[in-house]
């Protein structure tokens, strides 16, 4: 797919000034100048700033070449039209929300091997390299994110692990 610099600027605006607005909800941490809404704040005015860098830009190459075409706001690329190709998208949009929802239930080990079964077979990769880059995969990135980065992963159906 190909989004238009009109369309994406205006899809990052209202993304920036969503991110704004619900950063301001965030909790004061005591004792400090700032809190938890500082990081939010800095990244919408980021995505901000290159939204309206991408209007600006748009408007102003329309208004020097009034009688050239319109650009699509959507358009389809190369890739969009091999076989299957959306399907893959929708496939992985699909089982990024399923994970979403079901990984507080049954646990981020059991949900990841599941979302990386599926993500692998879409892209056709075999179904030996599937399983052990499945299983690397899923260790691998619940040891980084549980033991080093401290990220308080869900147990779920499964009981706690050593590290």
């Amino acid at each position: 797919m190909r989004f238009s610099d009109l369309m994406l600027g205006g899809m990052l605006l209202l993304f920036a000034l969503v991110l704004g607005g619900f950063s301001f909800t965030f909790p004061a941490i005591p004792g400090q100048r700032y809190g938890a809404e500082l990081f939010p704040q800095i990244v919408a005015l980021g995505f901000g700033a290159c939204a309206v860098t991408l209007l600006v830009q748009s408007l102003r190459r329309a208004r020097r070449h009034p009688d050239a075409p319109r650009e699509p706001l959507v358009g389809r690329t190369e890739w969009t039209l091999k076989p299957g190709a959306i399907r893959a998208v929708f496939i992985t949009i699909g089982v990024v929300v399923l994970y979403i929802l079901f990984s507080e239930r049954i646990g981020f080990l059991p949900a990841m091997a599941a979302l990386l079964v599926v993500l692998f077979r879409v892209l056709q990769v075999p179904w030996p390299t599937t399983l052990v880059s499945t299983l690397v995969g899923t260790l691998v990135l619940d040891f980084v994110f549980r033991s080093l980065l401290l990220v308080p992963l869900p147990f779920g159906l499964l009981p706690y692990l050593p590290w």
